[in-house]
């Protein structure tokens, strides 16, 4: 492990909770990252959600090696959610760090953001996060996402805005989660979505520090010919409850907007899946502002082209066809 930082030696500790499955192509390089924040009296949690390959005994002998604080352990249940939850029941620091086997801490993220919790600990801590493929140095996605945002915000004021994050992303206090409540293990899709608005109804406000930042891996997973009824389903649920969440902590016409635009982007991704659940949110719509976004698949000249002269579903049907013959 690094040398203590010198300003860091007299804050809380944190626990960095992993959840991992079939992750060993990368989870060497995620441990790393995140080795290289620990300070004295860290730990880190590694739980494997039974996975195929020797993703648990690789992090062993990685950790072992460094001489970190660690616990790795066999995930009792089975799925991201509880491997998640049971991450946070073993762990024993005051603040928590999320992060998922394939992503990475950027450089001092750490350092930067548990200073910010000292004076406000009953807030969450974001940083930007910068999409990559293969490897940070080469790999890095520039994309059109605007991270000019005050240094403090409040909570209602982040989950109005819609802007998405991920896990490696928050920095919390243990109390914080534990207020918000477990991840919900039912969900297939979108659990970080619903998990963290639930921790922003908790949270005195957000801290958003730029000068750090995460690396996102992106891979293969967002392919239309992989989302199912199934997975339909749960994003529809997951919208359920934000929905929820949102108007208890504020019912306003920008959370209103905010939850109209969710169910919108729920309909164009879980179609032709799910008719029942898109029925529901098309119901929920009539409540609601009408959804400023446009169709999340018409990316290209052409696709945009195909949803504008044919229709959204006609585009989703030449995406699955395509998919189907690739």
């Amino acid at each position: 492990m690094e040398e203590s930082h010198p300003c860091c030696v007299f804050m809380n500790p944190i626990s960095i909770l992993i959840p991992c499955f079939n992750a060993s192509k990368q989870l060497k390089e995620t441990l790393q990252s995140a080795v290289s924040n620990m300070i004295d009296g860290d730990e880190l949690i590694l739980v494997d959600d039974h996975s195929e390959d020797d993703s648990l005994k690789m992090g062993i002998e990685f950790l072992e090696s460094t001489g970190t604080k660690f616990k790795a352990t066999l995930n009792p249940n089975k799925g991201a959610c509880a491997a998640r939850n049971h991450a946070l029941s073993i762990s024993s620091n005051p603040l928590i760090q999320w992060l998922d086997a394939d992503d990475l801490l950027g450089k001092d993220k750490l350092v930067h953001q548990r200073s910010k919790l000292i004076e406000a600990p009953g807030s969450v801590v974001i940083s930007p996060y910068i999409p990559f493929i293969g490897n940070p140095e080469f790999g890095a996605i520039r994309e059109d996402r605007n991270w000019n945002l005050p240094k403090e915000i409040t909570s209602a004021n982040w989950l109005a805005s819609g802007k998405m994050t991920i896990p490696a992303c928050w920095l919390g206090s243990r109390s914080l989660f534990e207020e918000a409540g477990p991840w919900d293990t039912s969900l297939k899709v979108n659990q970080d979505g619903e998990f963290f608005a639930r921790v922003l109804a908790s949270a005195d406000s957000v801290l958003f520090t730029p000068e750090v930042n995460v690396w996102y891996r992106r891979g293969n997973n967002n392919s239309v010919s992989q989302f199912s009824a199934e997975k339909a389903e749960s994003l529809f649920l997951s919208v359920d409850s934000i929905y929820k969440t949102a108007l208890a902590l504020e019912d306003s016409n920008r959370m209103r907007q905010m939850i109209a635009n969710r169910y919108k982007h729920a309909i164009y991704t879980a179609y032709p899946h799910c008719p029942t659940g898109i029925e529901k949110a098309k119901k929920a719509l009539k409540r609601l502002p009408k959804p400023t976004i446009s169709n999340p698949n018409a990316v290209s000249n052409l696709s945009k082209f195909i949803s504008r002269v044919f229709g959204w579903k006609a585009l989703t049907r030449l995406r699955l066809l395509k998919n189907k013959w690739t």
